[in-house]
């Protein structure tokens, strides 16, 4: 599919939902405009845009999902049950035009602030060396305590793993405390990507077939065998098995991904059509035992589905949610930083400091309980929500240029020789999907620990191998 194929695809598919979807005039123009200023932002990362920039295409295709398609789909909902003054959103927030029309209108802000500083900040030059070769000595032997590290995380855990296969996700949670789960999943259970990383970049740079090689080759199955146990498709949350296998594709067929019209025409459609189908697996209250052994339990699910109710559902709650947050601080006055705390000091336990703020997605599922009369707390809410509780219409034009600086930063960081930052940032590129759903500080805490967990650790393992390795 050539680039202008892919845009009449891209333009007819919300053609569709301008025109007939029932949405009040005004607010159809509001989230047009946003439309376009994303449709040119499109048009910019695949024709203009001479860096490789993945990072672009994902943000595109989230703010298009979650703050065009999904909200209008909702609000259209919302007037074909016959709205008259009592219409609400999905997690019973009462429907306001006026309301929606000031979302969009911080969001086209946002959007236009962020792409205005991107613009500007990767014209400027910086005084490191981003492509300095970074040395990785005694590659075989680090790999080979990479291997024993994964065994042993594997038996430690064992108990764990063999729960997940027979339970649902919900009910895992419950087992534990989350600190001691999310030191488990999303930092030790990420190790052997590391070793995988590595095991592909070492075998790629090889010039001769020594016996190092094919014992590479070896270890590099074996990480693999690691990385499909620890983080099953069948089992794992969608937060990480997006990025983990997308990042798999690009490492192993780089040629499939490795340019911006392909990342985003893959994210586009594996967004678009892929992410229901997923969904119902990810987010199926059920364990992967109960999936295998009720042999139409996909046809089944299938037939409940259309884009109505997906859109309609808790997995496209990020529009409400920053509709949410504008009316908790119009009523309570935005945070002036408050919710930052969580983020930064996410590592000290709630239990040791009791005066510690909720993190974003609570606070304002919390609210929902108190005003609405919802029935759920652990919600999402995407980064611009959570600029706007923190410091209002500065913090949307602050969290657009820091985001911008963030999307150059890790640009260098993909351009660069070091392997394993590489890496790391195309991860990031694809993580961006919820980084930018929130809420912050969850999202924060896992790309945290995923960055220690295939860069620093490994890094750390080479200093250590190398150091002793010289004696």
């Amino acid at each position: 599919m050539g680039k202008k194929t892919f845009l009449s695809i891209f333009s007819l598919v919300f053609i569709l939902l301008f025109v007939f979807l029932d949405v009040p005039l005004l607010l159809r123009l509001s989230f047009f405009i946003n439309y376009l200023l994303l449709w040119f932002i499109t048009y910019y990362n695949i024709y203009i845009e001479k860096r490789f920039s993945p990072f672009i295409g994902t943000f595109v295709v989230f703010n298009l999902l979650f703050f065009v398609a999904a909200p209008l789909v909702q609000i259209s909902s919302i007037m074909q049950r016959g709205f008259q003054g009592t219409g609400k959103h999905i997690q019973n927030l009462p429907f306001s035009e006026f309301g929606v029309f000031r979302a969009n209108t911080y969001i086209l802000i946002f959007i236009l602030t962020f792409f205005i500083s991107y613009l500007y900040l990767k014209k400027l030059k910086f005084n490191f060396n981003i492509n300095k070769r970074i040395p990785y000595n005694n590659t075989p032997l680090v790999l080979v305590v990479l291997a024993v590290i994964s065994l042993v995380i594997i038996a430690t855990n064992f108990s764990t793993i063999v729960f997940q296969y027979k339970n649902d996700f919900y009910k895992e949670v419950e087992q534990t405390s989350l600190s001691s789960y999310l030191m488990v999943q999303k930092f030790l259970f990420f190790i052997p990507l590391a070793g995988l990383f590595i095991s592909h970049y070492y075998l790629k740079d090889a010039t001769k077939k020594t016996k190092n090689y094919f014992f590479v080759i070896g270890l590099l199955l074996c990480f693999l065998l690691f990385v499909l146990i620890l983080k099953n498709p069948l089992t794992e949350k969608r937060n990480a098995l997006g990025p983990i296998y997308i990042t798999l594709i690009y490492l192993f067929y780089r040629k499939s991904l490795d340019s911006n019209f392909k990342v985003i025409k893959f994210m586009f459609f594996s967004m678009v059509l892929l992410f229901p189908i997923v969904s119902i697996i990810t987010h199926a209250r059920i364990s992967l035992r109960e999936i295998v052994s009720k042999e139409n339990f996909l046809a089944e699910s299938a037939k409940t589905m259309n884009i109505e109710n997906a859109f309609n559902s808790l997995h496209y709650d990020a529009y409400p949610c920053f509709l949410a947050t504008i009316d908790y601080c119009d009523r309570n006055d935005i945070t002036y930083g408050k919710q930052l705390v969580p983020v930064f000091f996410f590592f000290v336990p709630r239990s040791s400091w009791h005066d510690k703020p909720e993190v974003t997605g609570f606070k304002i599922g919390n609210y929902l309980i108190d005003s609405y009369g919802f029935n759920f707390n652990n919600l999402a809410n995407p980064y611009v929500s959570e600029a706007y509780i923190n410091f209002g219409l500065f913090g949307i034009i602050l969290f657009a240029i820091i985001l911008a600086m963030i999307f150059v930063w890790q640009m260098r960081w993909i351009d660069s020789n070091d392997r394993l930052k590489s890496i790391f940032a195309f991860y990031f590129s694809i993580y961006l999907i919820y980084f930018l759903r929130g809420d912050l500080a969850n999202t924060y805490m896992l790309i945290l620990s995923t960055f220690v967990a295939v860069v620093v650790f490994p890094k750390g393992l080479y200093l250590l191998v190398n150091y002793y390795a010289k004696k």
